[in-house]
C-alpha cells in the first residue's frame, strides 16, 4: 500500500468524466502534492469506503479523507478547491451557505452527472507523470 499519512486521499467516480474532470484540475493545481486518488471502484476505494460504512453502490460524492476522517459532497469539493492555493483559498466562505443548500445542489449534479457529462466503459489510466499520486 502506497499511502503516504501525510497526504489526504481523494475518492472518486472513476467512470465519471466531470469526476475525471475534477481529480485531473485538482493534480494541475496541486503543486505541494498533498492529494492522492483512488477510484471508489478500485481495491483501495473499496476497502476504504468499508472502512467508514459508506454503501459503495449508493455513492454518488467525491468523498475526502483526511486526518482518518471523511468529508462527502459539498464539504469535500468545498475543503479541496480551498487547499489547493492561496488563489481558491476565498471559496471556504461558500461554508457560510447552509450545508443543506449546497448538498442539494451538489446532489442535483450528482444524480445526473452521467447524463450532463457521460462516463466511461472503463475507469481512466493515470498518465505515467501522475501515477504515482493514485492508489488502488
Amino acid at each position: 500500500m502506497m499511502h503516504n499519512k501525510n497526504k489526504d486521499i481523494i475518492l472518486f467516480d472513476g467512470m465519471c468524466n466531470m469526476c475525471n474532470t475534477f481529480v485531473n484540475f485538482i493534480i494541475k493545481l496541486d503543486k505541494k502534492e498533498q492529494f492522492l486518488f483512488s477510484p471508489i471502484s478500485g481495491k483501495k476505494g473499496q476497502e476504504l469506503a468499508k472502512k467508514f460504512n459508506l454503501n459503495q453502490k449508493k455513492i454518488d460524492s467525491i468523498i475526502l479523507l483526511s486526518d482518518n476522517k471523511i468529508k462527502i459532497k459539498s464539504d469535500a469539493a468545498i475543503q479541496i478547491i480551498a487547499s489547493l492555493s492561496i488563489f481558491f483559498k476565498p471559496f471556504i466562505i461558500l461554508k457560510i451557505i447552509p450545508k443543506k443548500v449546497l448538498d442539494f445542489k451538489y446532489d442535483f449534479i450528482a444524480k445526473n452527472r452521467y447524463r450532463f457529462f457521460g462516463k466511461r466503459n472503463t475507469c481512466s489510466i493515470p498518465t505515467k507523470e501522475n501515477l504515482a499520486r493514485f492508489i488502488e
